[in-house]
């Protein structure tokens, strides 16, 4: 908290949070965000008394862009998932920011329209019944989006991804691994065949579907 920003060209502050500590609540006032510097954020929803990971973020990327919109109040709690270190900055700041510095505003775009993404996939994900369906849909998203070599995703990112819960995700990792469709490494994916991996989820999503035709009848 003591430090500043201006290692970014920024006017804000540090914080620290411990493990566990809650960055914001859902419902409070969103009048700033946070530039995680070291660590990892993650954002949880709760809807119809159950609660639900939304969103995991790590360095160099910004939580609670809400704050940009006037009046906005926050949609999620965010809570350190280590001991974390983030710039905090006030949004009329961040926007006078914006206007003298364009470049640091298509960053702030293409997050969003990465996190964009990502909701829409959990949307997919979740009215897709089968667990092994939906890890599979994540990783083929993953390796379309990503560069060569392995995919960076760890467990608990696939879970909130997924909608799934830690364990299924690991069962469902463990039994492609075994089949030799990936290999696990720590926090890393590494997947040497993709179209193995999409013929595999092809031919799951059909007999999803002739299941469900079947069950229908």
């Amino acid at each position: 908290m003591e430090d500043s920003g201006q290692e970014y060209g920024i006017d804000g502050y540090y914080r620290s949070f411990s493990a566990g500590a809650a960055l914001f609540y859902a419902g409070a006032p969103a009048t700033e965000l946070y530039l995680v510097r070291e660590g990892r954020v993650q954002l949880f929803k709760r809807a119809r008394g159950v609660e639900r990971s939304i969103g995991l973020y790590g360095a160099e990327e910004i939580v609670g862009e809400e704050a940009l919109l006037p009046g906005a109040h926050r949609t999620a709690t965010a809570q350190a998932l280590e001991p974390v270190s983030a710039l905090v900055i006030e949004s009329d700041t961040f926007r006078a920011l914006v206007r003298r510095r364009p470049e640091l505003g298509e960053r702030v775009t293409q997050q969003l329209i990465r996190r964009l993404q990502r909701s829409e996939e959990q949307i997919e994900n979740f009215l897709l019944p089968d667990p092994t369906i939906r890890v599979l849909n994540t990783l083929l998203h993953a390796v379309d989006a990503a560069q060569e070599g392995p995919l960076e995703l760890s467990p608990l990112e696939l879970s909130t991804r997924t909608a799934l819960e830690l364990d299924q995700v690991k069962a469902v990792v463990g039994q492609l691994r075994d089949r030799d469709y990936l290999s696990v490494g720590d926090q890393t994916i590494t997947i040497s065949d993709a179209s193995a991996l999409r013929q595999l989820h092809v031919l799951l999503a059909l007999k999803e579907d002739v299941r469900h035709g079947l069950s229908c009848r």
